[in-house]
């Protein structure tokens, strides 16, 4: 079972409800182009859903998502973006206040790639404050649950938002990346650090190929996410 802070729960009922769930997850999004077929939230759209049915496998409080992320990569394409140093404050001032709460473990699931620099500060920063010791937090990125290749605004990702909101998706206007992926591969990661990096290795805004996308290839790579998150989780809280 999950619950949603975000639906009415008062804090006498958080508060009882933490002697029996004592772990919260918390999506982490981004507002950035997907292209000119996808939503500018589509990663919080990912997380946000990916998180609620991880929580509803585990039992888990779910938390309501940071919205924003570090987006800088696309400019001058549209995001709207925090610096590093916002971003690491906010989940280590949330994780602080948690732990307070009695909960015992925070997990941060994230849905861009650039918020993952900052992410990785976590734990990190948390193990010098004075929060409790049986306390942790620690921050999955999605993408490395599954088995296939990565992408922006490609077939992966937008087989995912088909399966999850296919009413978003306008697939009469995907097209596919003007980067060649074969040339490149394996460099994602390292081009897209810099601010302003993602235009000048694909202008249109899309790594990859949204055309072959469909709503049963998003399925099954949701099942297999959702599979090996709550898999990790269990296994780091083991530690």
């Amino acid at each position: 079972m999950a619950i949603d802070v975000g639906d009415g729960i008062t804090s006498v009922e958080f508060d009882r409800m933490t002697k029996n769930y004592t772990r919260a997850l918390v999506p982490v999004g981004s507002l950035e182009q997907h292209g000119r077929h996808l939503p500018v939230a589509t990663d919080l759209i990912i997380a946000s859903h990916i998180t609620k049915l991880v929580a509803k496998r585990l039992g888990a409080f779910v938390l309501p998502p940071i919205n924003y992320g570090i987006s800088i990569e696309h400019s001058p394409l549209f995001n709207v973006s925090l610096r590093y140093s916002t971003l690491i404050n906010l989940t280590h001032d949330i994780s602080i206040s948690l732990s307070k709460r009695g909960l015992k473990n925070v997990i941060y699931v994230n849905g861009h790639h650039g918020n993952s620099g900052a992410l990785q500060y976590v734990a990190h920063y948390l193990g010098q404050s004075d929060s409790d010791k049986e306390f942790s937090a620690f921050s999955l990125n999605y993408w490395n649950m599954m088995d296939i290749e990565f992408d922006h605004g490609g077939e992966t990702e937008t087989s995912i938002m088909l399966a999850i909101r296919s009413d978003y998706v306008r697939m009469d206007k995907a097209e596919p990346g003007t980067v060649n992926r074969r040339k490149l591969k394996g460099t994602y990661q390292t081009l897209t650090n810099n601010p302003g990096s993602f235009p000048k290795i694909s202008k249109n805004g899309v790594w990859g190929d949204p055309r072959n996308a469909t709503a049963t290839k998003g399925q099954e790579l949701l099942d297999q996410i959702i599979k090996n998150i709550a898999k990790v989780i269990l296994e780091l809280e083991d530690l």
